[in-house]
């Protein structure tokens, strides 16, 4: 009976929470970990603020500040550069020893009173550390442990743990502190980490998966980003910049006002430490508070822009109380102004500001502004307080008061970046300011809200996905709802993005408009129509999955598989519940007796995808054999499950494909399922093996869609392949990503290094073709030279457009297109006009040496001519020939070969033994022949 009601429960608490099967051990082993974080810091931190006030002083707490400030950007910085060394289990178990050991010798240090001054600014230093490593470290482990959609559904769930530490490590401390040693307040701390040290131990080896790709493509990340340059760029992010930074001043400004009004009224540690204890609990108790019951309703009714205001009216308020009367109940309340509403109402308002940036730009920017602008406002404080206190000695009123100065500056920024923020929807939304205009987006006459509701009754399919994406995000329930009449919508991509944000709807209702959904015509939206609506039947979850997986109509039954394989995907306890693999056993032996091909055709289609989609690794041989499936249609989804697959071992298998046109879009498509870290370095060796260029061809767009410095390096790699036009569809590729990721460098060196290579071949090209323009030969010696001649001319126009597209990697595309059209016009003025246009944009390094290939180019000569009008000396044509095989196309080299072979050149043999270990066995097999040929005639 007692189990009964046990079982009956948990399982009433998983579904009020929405854990799913098999998820419960990990929220649990997370939750409790954030829990010990917080609950040790908020034990910890106010014992030691408690002792350096009273050892050391409330005068010299600006100086602690500035000293948290640089110590934690030096500790930052080493750290990113541990995390490229080591992995984040060894960081995090380490961190723990160190704290521990810390704690260990603190509290031995009061206990036996052996207390210097200095000791007390370390631990100061190291509690604020402590206090930013692990929160941090947390949330990165958070990462690896869940998907982004298990994610966006538990983090609010184990982020009540933290919550939970701070309310309860505030509490102890005020209880326990005032009736025993602080001293051994530290040594229950230290107890706690060694319980979360094994937590830590127990989550990293059972719920990380440590083949999983995403883990090294968070190592890697941001290596070569350069966010300081993307806030400068962006007045949006200027602004939030500042904003945050203000904020971060006023708070240390604040924090200094309520330590000095508590320690000017309490004397002795222990008190002060209980009287810390029991206020930042009581704070946070009030900030939750606040949080559940009115963050939503406020944000809801007055808006993003309207909500900045109430933090900085409320400490403006608390600012003129203090200055008025310099008391510890105003110091109590300005205190319970900051951390109550900083931590809700003002968390809500500045995670929605930055809403409209893009994900790429945003997952970078975000993560700078969070900690460096935080720990150098820091640092601005305390230099600040140093100034007024520890310089002038001036009292709390004078702190009051420059608070009062920086939150009207934080006034000023907040209402700029109210207008940014819509400014930054219009132009998401659309291109340009007229096309604002034509399609009556004037977000600025409405709110916000107002105005993405309009958008979705009125926007095109890109803004459509844009904004569902957008809501997605932000799970506002407010524009949820209004994602359902976009499940009628033509475009498939945006069904789908209108089911994607219904999943997050808290109402349940939404499953009778999802239902019709699971007979869509397109796959993916039936799939994702069968997670939508397993995401609202809770109670009933384990009926409705077998209702649908044995539905009669094999539309819906194949939908329900996939979906089910889905939802499973690495949740091995659900797989198991509903018998995952006999139930794809089941389907693969049904096939074999449907006789009609067509059907058979469309089940196969359906455990190709509930294969790769729920990542069955034991049935990936078959997903190869149905990628060679007679039926085109099979063969293409079975490319695609392999894709969602994300096993690195189907790369190279995939990449097969691309040779054939009918296959070649699929293939595509699944390759651009996997991880910059895994397909990358499978497409170098994929590079190094492949002989059809047809396959070759193909790479480059493989990555030209991805936000990672390792693309831009893998196709300016390419630039040095020896095949011409797998050159120019790099470019292309480096074009397309810079367009679409202008924060990624493209290294200008390495970029000007290849140009000048490309500017170096041209010249000798025009050589050559001068010098072969003063020779003559017999009939074969002149048909070669004259088939040399005639690639080398046509090498001219594909080397001149490489050399272009070089510089619209140096230079912005809107400059350089247009210069490299108006030399190919064949209007003189325009030819001249665009000479004259990249002679001023160019760098003075570059302009002797491409200039004059410009001018040549413009000349209605033939182009053996265009070299005397470089204006340098001839080279011989021995050092052209020279030049020429050691260049990097095939065609070229095999028709330098030959000219030297039917002329009997006299340097045809040192010239040949340049190509005998050529990559090209055709290019080595020729100069092989043409020395043992010269070898043969020099016996004779």
């Amino acid at each position: 009976m007692l189990e009964a009601l046990q079982a009956k429960g948990l399982d009433l608490f998983r579904r009020m929470f929405d854990i799913r099967v098999g998820e419960f051990p990990r929220v649990l082993l997370m939750q409790v970990n954030i829990f010990l974080i917080i609950l040790s810091l908020l034990i910890i931190k106010p014992v030691v603020n408690a002792h350096f006030l009273s050892i050391v002083g409330i005068e010299r707490l600006p100086l602690v500040f500035l000293l948290v400030a640089v110590t934690a950007l030096v500790v930052s910085t080493v750290y990113s550069r541990l995390l490229n060394r080591m992995s984040l289990g060894k960081i995090i178990y380490r961190t723990y020893l160190t704290s521990i050991f810390g704690i260990l010798v603190l509290a031995v240090l009061l206990r036996f009173g052996w207390f210097a001054d200095w000791i007390i600014y370390l631990f100061y230093i190291a509690v604020a550390l402590f206090g930013l490593l692990t929160t941090s470290q947390f949330w990165i482990l958070a990462n690896l442990v869940f998907n982004a959609l298990e994610a966006k559904r538990l983090f609010g769930f184990i982020g009540a743990g933290a919550i939970a530490g701070g309310v309860m490590g505030g509490y102890v401390t005020s209880v326990f502190a005032p009736v025993m040693d602080t001293a051994n307040l530290l040594f229950v701390v230290v107890g706690l980490l060694l319980v979360g040290v094994w937590v830590n131990r127990r989550i990293w080896t059972r719920h990380v998966p440590l083949s999983d790709s995403a883990i090294r493509a968070r190592q890697t990340r941001t290596v070569h980003e350069h966010p300081l340059r993307l806030i400068r760029n962006s007045r949006h992010l200027t602004y939030l910049a500042i904003i945050m930074g203000i904020s971060v001043v006023v708070a240390k400004l604040v924090e200094y006002q309520f330590s000095a009004l508590a320690s000017a009224r309490y004397a002795d540690p222990d008190q002060l430490a209980g009287f810390f204890g029991f206020w930042f609990s009581t704070f946070n108790v009030v900030s939750l508070g606040i949080q559940l019951f009115a963050t939503q309703r406020i944000v809801g009714v007055f808006g993003v822009g309207r909500s900045l205001f109430i933090l900085p009216g409320a400490l403006f308020l608390g600012g003129l109380t203090v200055l008025a009367a310099p008391v510890l109940w105003a110091g109590v309340t300005l205190k319970l102004f900051d951390i109550s509403l900083k931590q809700s109402i003002n968390k809500a308002a500045t995670e929605l500001l930055i809403l409209p940036i893009p994900m790429a730009v945003k997952s970078q920017a975000k993560t700078f502004i969070d900690v460096f602008v935080d720990t150098t406002a820091t640092g601005v404080g305390g230099i600040l307080l140093i100034f007024l206190i520890n310089g002038f000695d001036l009292p709390v009123r004078a702190v009051s008061l420059l608070m009062l100065v920086l939150i009207g500056i934080w006034f000023h920024f907040a209402l700029k970046i109210r207008k940014e923020y819509i400014r930054s929807f219009q132009v998401q939304l659309t291109p340009g300011r007229e096309s604002v205009r034509k399609k009556g987006f004037q977000l600025s006459e409405v709110s916000a809200v107002e105005g993405i509701r309009r958008a979705l009754q009125r926007g095109n399919e890109k803004q459509l996905l844009f904004l569902l994406s957008c809501i997605e995000e932000s799970q506002d329930q407010r524009l949820i709802t209004d994602a359902l009449p976009l499940l009628k919508h033509d475009a498939p991509l945006v069904r789908q993005g209108a089911l994607k944000c219904l999943y997050y709807a808290n109402d349940h209702q939404v499953r009778e408009a999802v239902i019709p959904l699971l007979r869509d015509p397109d796959d993916d939206v039936r799939y994702r129509a069968f997670s939508c609506l397993l995401a609202h039947s809770r109670q009933d979850r384990v009926q409705v999955i077998n209702e649908y997986l044995n539905h009669e109509d094999p539309i819906i039954a194949g939908a329900a598989l996939v979906g089910l394989a889905t939802e499973a995907r690495n949740n091995p306890e659900m797989q198991r519940i509903f018998d995952l693999d006999q139930r794809i056993h089941d389907k693969i032996h049904y096939i074999s007796m449907v006789a009609d091909e067509s059907q058979a055709a469309g089940y196969r289609i359906m455990v190709a995808r509930a294969i790769g989609y729920g990542r069955l690794a034991a049935f990936y041989p078959l997903l190869r054999q149905l990628a060679e499936d007679p039926d085109l249609r099979v063969v293409e989804n079975a490319l695609l499950a392999a894709g969602h697959s994300r096993d690195s071992s189907f790369i190279p298998f995939l990449a097969g494909f691309l040779g054939r046109k009918e296959t070649r879009t699929a293939a595509r498509k699944a390759l651009g399922q996997f991880e910059v870290p895994d397909l990358i370095p499978a497409l170098e060796q994929i590079l190094a093996t492949e002989s059809r260029r047809e396959v070759i061809f193909q790479l480059p767009a493989l990555v030209e869609n991805r936000d990672t410095q390792r693309a831009i390096d893998f196709l300016l790699a390419l630039l040095g392949h020896r095949d011409v036009a797998l050159k120019l569809e790099a470019l292309q590729s480096l074009r397309t990503i810079k367009d679409a990721f202008p924060h990624l460098s493209v290294h200008p060196q390495k970029v000007t290094q290849i140009l000048m290579a490309e500017i170096g071949l041209y010249r000798d090209t025009l050589a050559f073709l001068y010098t072969t323009g003063q020779t003559s030969g017999e009939d074969e010696a002149l048909r070669a030279r004259q088939h040399l001649t005639v690639l080398l001319e046509r090498r001219l126009d594909s080397t001149l457009e490489r050399i272009f597209r070089l510089l619209g990697l140096k230079y912005p595309p809107a400059q350089i297109q247009p210069v490299y059209e108006g030399i190919r016009n064949r209007n003189p003025d325009i030819r001249m006009n665009a000479a004259d246009y990249l002679d001023n944009i160019l760098e003075p390094n570059l302009k002797p040496v491409l200039l004059p290939i410009v001018e040549s180019a413009l000349m209605d000569v033939p182009p053996g001519e265009r070299f005397a009008h470089l204006n340098i000396q001839a080279p011989s044509e021995v050092r052209c020939l020279e030049s020429l095989l050691r260049g990097t196309d095939d065609r070229i080299r095999l028709a330098v070969l030959r000219l030297l072979a039917a002329e009997h050149h006299p340097e045809s043999h040192r010239l040949a033994t340049l190509c005998l270990n050529d990559e090209n066995p055709r290019v080595a097999g020729v100069a092989a022949q043409m020395i043992s040929e010269k070898e043969g005639q020099g016996r004779a």
